[in-house]
């Protein structure tokens, strides 16, 4: 069912909570995308992830104008960290003069700008299933959040994990560096929080 109604009438008491406070922010959406509001949802597990994402689809989907958006699973994000952070810059000292072997360098840059360029720019991104567990995943979140709070660009995270779970889960990735910090903070300052 994608009707966002039936959804938060199916919902479990405390998502149908979580989604009709998701309702008020979907009625007024455009005033929320332009002063860059979204949203950090924490201890969404996979079962509470997929209706919250469900409902979400549905709302923008059926929005007036057409809003831009991009949801993507923590998965495919994990994936692409690896592809930018780690894959590309091994392989580019070994691309020399093979041209199948630049062309094969050149398709993955291709579909690694194509998709941060979606990650960084649309209206909304929604990013679910959030739970870094190497540094690249976090060194790529924190420059992906810094871009969009810098451009105004409203966030929406899920993640299956509560705050002080997800903070020690940066802790074992993060080698220093403040990730979570950061991404905390900017979130924080634009973003509504649901437990």
């Amino acid at each position: 069912m994608t009707d966002a109604t039936g959804l938060i009438d199916q919902a479990p008491i405390q998502d149908r909570d979580l989604l009709q406070r998701l309702s008020l922010y979907f009625d007024a959406v455009d005033l929320r995308l332009r002063h860059g509001e979204g949203w950090f949802i924490f201890n969404a597990m996979p079962g509470r992830s997929r209706r919250i994402a469900s409902f979400i689809q549905a709302r923008l989907s059926s929005h007036q104008p057409a809003v831009s958006y991009f949801l993507m699973p923590w998965r495919d994000f994990a994936l692409s960290a690896y592809v930018t952070e780690v894959g590309l810059p091994e392989l580019a000292p070994a691309v020399g003069d093979d041209r199948r072997v630049q062309r094969e360098f050149d398709l993955a840059m291709r579909v690694t700008v194509d998709t941060w360029t979606q990650v960084a720019s649309t209206d909304l991104l929604v990013l679910v299933g959030l739970q870094p567990s190497n540094r690249h995943e976090a060194q790529l979140l924190d420059r992906t959040i810094e871009q969009r709070h810098s451009h105004k660009l409203a966030t929406i995270l899920l993640t299956p994990t509560m705050p002080q779970q997800l903070e020690a889960e940066f802790s074992t990735v993060d080698g220093g560096e403040g990730y979570w910090g950061r991404i905390f903070g900017r979130m924080y300052e634009t973003s509504l929080v649901a437990l």
